[in-house]
């Protein structure tokens, strides 16, 4: 398995972000963790990948405004920094109601902006 994205798997438009969700899956306890950037095929998450292997098939969690959703997802990268999913299908919807609900532009990726929109438990 490959340890990181190829570049072709990538070149969906990616938005800094900056909201929480919840990782779940495999039986184990949801971890909540802090979304860096979006694209409409994965993301990004400020979280170190602690009992997750890539390849790894969890379920994200996102609850954004009034639009809540659990998206089956695939660990594609993961470091002691961020860790990196790709959705098993293409989440239009999630990318428009965070995008319509967060400042993205004005957020760095690598920030420690606090967390803005909290999933639900």
């Amino acid at each position: 398995m490959q340890r990181f994205a190829t570049p072709e798997q990538r070149s969906k438009h990616r938005n800094p972000v900056s909201f929480s969700i919840g990782l779940s899956g495999e039986g184990r306890d949801p971890i909540y963790c802090k979304a860096l950037n979006l694209s409409i095929a994965g993301m990004l998450l400020d979280y170190d990948g602690t009992g997750l292997t890539i390849g790894s098939h969890i379920d994200i969690v996102a609850c954004v405004s009034e639009w809540k959703q659990e998206i089956p997802a695939t660990v594609i990268h993961s470091n002691s920094n961020c860790t990196g999913i790709m959705f098993q299908e293409p989440q239009p919807d999630l990318y428009r109601a965070v995008a319509g609900s967060i400042p993205h532009s004005r957020l760095s990726i690598n920030s420690r902006t606090p967390i803005s929109i909290r999933a639900a438990p």
